[in-house]
């Protein structure tokens, strides 16, 4: 098997070196620019995860909403309601309180 070495001139050593550089610098440079871009874009997926599970959220309160709507619109849950949460009576009816005594 015969090996040939090839010396290697300044030429083609200089060549070399500025070829990495170059690519080196195009690297470095690409990274620059695009770190920034790549912060923008985390935190806009964080603030899309938030805003998500806050409108799921308010989803939530509106549904419960709704239905309290509905609720309010039988005159005996209001009534019923109006005598447990504020303790209205109607003329001759008297409030009993039971207390819980463990």
């Amino acid at each position: 098997m015969i090996t040939i070495k090839h010396k290697v001139t300044k030429k083609e050593r200089r060549r070399l070196t500025i070829f990495v550089l170059a690519f080196f610098f195009i690297i470095g440079f690409t990274c620059i620019n695009i770190f920034p871009d790549w912060l923008k874009i985390m935190n806009n997926n964080q603030q899309i995860k938030h805003l998500q599970s806050s409108y799921e959220n308010l989803l939530d309160t509106q549904e419960a909403l709704k239905a309290e709507v509905q609720k309010l619109q039988d005159p005996e849950y209001v009534e019923r309601y109006a005598k447990e949460k504020f303790l209205y009576t109607k003329e001759d009816e008297i409030i009993i309180r039971k207390t819980d005594t463990n």
